[in-house]
């Protein structure tokens, strides 16, 4: 694993935490989660078990999560295997999934960061009905409306190295990843 991507994991930690979503128990009592903006991955759900599809943002100060939030423009569609479309969730219907923003320590063991507290906010859509069984492809699509930093350039390893170079995320972005729903097998 490269070096920049060590910081991801602990971010990411950090805001599924901030979510309210505990590990699945089974499909009946709680739904499957799903991280659609992450490309190439594969996730598992039951026939008809809710489904929660979340991805995050994080950023070194508000000012620069702000930023993004009124930058972020997003939407996603599941295709079955013959390429239909079975979910399609445009940007007026994403809108509203943000939570809250939280705070956060920025470093860990290895990183240390110019600000000791980092800002993430975390975006559900819950689908409440489930899938038949399959093998769906999710589409993620984002862009923003402006450039936006996350302010991760003035974080750096403990051997001096910078954790990522100076710049903005510009759009669009696209991630596709698969969802297999099948029924649990022990």
């Amino acid at each position: 694993m490269s070096r920049p991507r060590r910081l991801i994991i602990p971010v990411l930690a950090a805001l599924l935490a901030m979510s309210t979503l505990g590990p699945a128990v089974s499909a009946q009592d709680e739904p499957a989660f799903v991280y659609p903006c992450g490309d190439g991955f594969e996730w598992t759900a039951e026939p008809g078990q809710p489904i929660v599809f979340g991805c995050g943002w994080g950023a070194l100060t508000l000012g620069e999560l702000q930023s993004f939030l009124i930058a972020d423009v997003r939407s996603f569609v599941v295709q079955d295997e013959d390429g239909d479309t079975v979910l399609a969730v445009g940007p007026e219907e994403a809108d509203p999934g943000w939570g809250a923003p939280g705070r956060f320590p920025s470093g860990d063991e290895e990183v240390t960061c110019a600000s000791p507290y980092s800002w993430g906010i975390f975006w559900t859509h819950l689908f409440e009905d489930g899938l038949p069984a399959g093998v769906y492809t999710m589409t993620w699509t984002e862009t923003l409306r402006h450039p936006v930093t996350d302010g991760y350039h003035t974080c750096w390893f403990d051997d001096g190295e910078p954790v990522a170079s100076p710049g903005v995320t510009r759009g669009p972005f696209d991630a596709v990843s698969t969802l297999v729903v099948a029924p649990f097998e022990p």
